[in-house]
C-alpha cells in the first residue's frame, strides 16, 4: 500500500463525506459508507448504515463540519485508522434547536473491491 496515495484518497473521501452530510446528499453519502458500518455518536447512540442515513434524513440537519487540524493516520493492510478533532453545528429537525459540539473522532476505513469505505466511526464529545 502506498501510504501517501492512500492518505490522499481517504482525505478526499472524508471531505466528500462531510460535504454530502452538510448538503443532505444521502445517496452520495451512502456510497462512501460500508454496508457493515457502525456509527457511534458522541451521545452514545449507535447506528448501522440504514439507521444512520434515516437519522440524518429525519432527526438532524448538519449545518457545518470543521476539522480544526489535520487528521492523524495509521496504515494497516486493507485498513486505515484516522483520528482527529471535529467541530459540528447541527439542528434538530423536530424543534429546530441548535446543537454545537466539539469531538474527538476515530474512523476506520476499509479497502473493498469497490474502493475505500467508511466501516466504523466513533465520536467522543470534548467538554466545553
Amino acid at each position: 500500500m502506498n501510504n501517501a496515495l492512500t492518505q490522499a484518497a481517504i482525505e478526499a473521501m472524508e471531505q466528500q463525506r462531510c460535504d454530502s452530510t452538510i448538503s443532505g446528499d444521502l445517496l452520495g453519502l451512502a456510497a462512501l459508507l460500508d454496508d457493515d458500518l457502525t456509527f457511534v455518536h458522541s451521545s452514545g447512540y449507535v447506528h448501522d448504515k440504514p439507521q444512520y442515513l434515516t437519522f440524518l434524513a429525519e432527526k438532524i440537519r448538519t449545518r457545518q463540519i470543521v476539522r480544526p487540524q489535520p487528521l492523524l493516520y495509521k496504515f494497516l493492510p486493507d485498513f486505515v485508522l484516522t483520528t482527529g478533532h471535529l467541530e459540528q453545528s447541527l439542528q434538530r429537525r423536530a424543534d429546530a434547536s441548535d446543537v454545537n459540539m466539539r469531538a474527538l473522532v476515530t474512523e476506520v476505513w476499509v479497502k473493498r473491491e469497490t474502493g475505500w469505505k467508511l466501516l466504523h466511526l466513533h465520536s467522543t464529545r470534548i467538554p466545553d
